[in-house]
């Protein structure tokens, strides 16, 4: 499933010698060794990533990818939306986030985001002949 980033603190110790984290707006107590010694203070901070709302691990790039996140989320959300619900569902695409962000740190031209979106449009949504090649109108593709 999709991991996510989000903003987290230490709330403070949980039962069982577990830590109590605040992951964006929900408190989860978590097993104390997926947390580094360092963090395991109350409200330390720090960038949690998340998959099915639980906590998996921290994000070593930190704020940073909160920033990539954000700016990805917004992209997908208003130029692509293949299956069109980013009005009501704005983390429904963030599961692709880390692969586009692979992608452009590898220096994917305009034509190979394109081809990845439409790969996801076509398996993992079926969108493909409903949304007329969104992926490759909205990344600046060659026609």
């Amino acid at each position: 499933m999709a991991r996510i980033r989000v903003e987290a603190e230490v709330v403070g110790p949980a039962a069982a010698g577990g830590l109590r984290l605040r992951l964006g707006e929900v408190l989860r107590d978590v097993a104390s060794e997926l947390v580094p010694l360092n963090l395991r203070m109350p409200n330390s901070r720090f960038v949690a990533v998340c998959e099915n709302g639980q906590f998996v691990g921290i994000e070593s790039r930190g704020v940073a990818w909160l920033e990539v996140q954000e700016s990805v989320r917004a992209i997908l959300n208003s130029a692509w939306d293949p299956i069109g619900v980013a009005d009501s569902v704005s983390d429904e695409y963030d599961g692709y986030i880390a692969d586009i962000y692979s992608l452009l740190r590898q220096g994917a031209s305009p034509d190979e985001l394109a081809a990845y979106l439409g790969t996801v449009e076509s398996e993992a949504h079926g969108a493909s002949s409903l949304s007329g090649g969104s992926a490759a109108r909205h990344c600046g593709a060659a026609s």
